[in-house]
């Protein structure tokens, strides 16, 4: 059997798909060791930076394809490359895949395995309003329409993604069969660390911290709002750590903060690395997550693994995998995200219940578990 990964979504930078390619990439090969995979990489660069984590599975080899899962090109020379590989299944991390590759055909030799992490811009209103997808949705629509009618399998990683996939696509019931359910996990670099006491004085200043990109529906305007509101309440001061790529299309964060009158308490990092990640988690007291709508949410998990008490929203995913271990709000509600953030803050025994219950949590949420489902997949399909 010859699988075909297409690793090309995975950035220098990478968001969320870029971080599940790469932790399969890393996992799936030794699952499957009686198959060829064949890795797809744009750049040589991050071609021996990822290859570096699976070369030491024999049945691994990478293939520099020198344009993106987007563009015209792939579309119209990808069929003919999967042909000459001799390429049995073909994996795409995201809802795009080579459709010439795929026609509607029973009997065609290359199966496809599609991931679809949510529908959020056929299911959020002004989600993003400067991004493609939203400025084309009719597009997108159709893309995702097609993705699952030409799949074999779709894997998407919550319940409640499979369910709006279904409701704003209209999918039929052989159609929503094709979806099957693989939670995410979180890395082996996130734990919890034994030398950071939680805060229960009244001078020690205490950090939010927020994880994520900057786009309207991650809703990062309504936390600074909460943020000004918390800080009347409590007694030591508060500060804010916001934490992921920085986007100039979406200033309403900063410029929210400026008009409050709090731009000293809110800290902007731009993009971190995992470690420097690992070590925001670990240092932070409570992760706050704002967003209106999540397909998993990885932040979430990763949060809980870390021992970090987390306070998020109803949005989608996020009380299916936030379960009874965190404090959830109704989403966009900017002054009930300041009531839950002052009650956990200021109360050390929540907090220590809020750490418990999360790491208990966390355990449900393993990449070795989502890898080893996903091979499962790979046999039924060739089944």
């Amino acid at each position: 059997m010859k699988i075909v990964f297409d690793s090309r979504w995975i950035y220098d930078k990478p968001s969320g798909i870029g971080v599940y390619a790469r932790e399969m990439m890393c996992r799936i090969p030794r699952l499957v060791p009686d198959s060829k995979f064949v890795f797809l990489f744009r750049t040589a660069d991050l071609c021996d930076q990822l290859m570096a984590g699976v070369d030491k599975c024999k049945n691994v080899d990478s293939l520099m394809i020198p344009y993106g899962p987007l563009s015209l090109k792939s579309q119209l020379k990808m069929p003919a490359e999967l042909s000459r590989i001799g390429a049995d299944i073909f994996h795409t991390p995201n809802y795009m895949m080579p459709y010439l590759a795929f026609p509607h055909s029973a009997h065609r030799r290359t199966k496809c395995i599609v991931n679809i992490h949510d529908v959020i811009p056929l299911v959020v209103e002004n989600y993003a309003p400067n991004s493609r997808t939203s400025r084309f949705k009719g597009i997108f629509r159709r893309c995702m329409k097609t993705s699952i009618n030409r799949a074999n399998c779709v894997i998407t990683g919550s319940e409640a993604s499979k369910k709006d996939m279904i409701s704003s696509l209209a999918l039929t019931q052989v159609e929503s069969d094709r979806i099957q359910v693989v939670y995410d996990g979180a890395g082996g670099r996130f734990a919890a660390s034994e030398h950071v006491p939680i805060k229960t004085d009244e001078t020690t200043p205490r950090t939010l911290l927020y994880v994520g990109r900057m786009d309207p529906y991650k809703n990062v305007t309504g936390l600074v709002e909460a943020l000004a509101l918390a800080q009347k309440r409590l007694a030591f001061p508060l500060q804010l750590v916001v934490c992921g790529p920085a986007d100039d299309r979406y200033p309403e964060a900063r410029d929210m903060a400026e008009k409050l009158g709090i731009a000293d308490a809110v800290r902007f990092t731009g993009f971190v690395s995992d470690e420097e990640l690992a070590a925001l988690y670990q240092t932070s007291d409570l992760l706050a997550h704002p967003s209106r709508y999540e397909g998993f949410g990885l932040q979430i998990v990763e949060a809980m693994r870390s021992g970090l008490p987390v306070c998020c929203t109803d949005g989608g995913s996020q009380p299916e995998v936030a379960g009874d271990a965190a404090c959830v709000v109704k989403a966009g509600d900017s002054l009930s995200m300041a009531d839950a953030i002052a009650e956990v803050l200021s109360s050390g025994e929540m907090m220590q219940r809020m750490k418990l219950a999360g790491l208990e949590r966390a355990k449900r949420f393993d990449w070795e578990v989502c890898a080893t489902k996903t091979a499962e997949i790979y046999r039924r399909t060739l089944e």
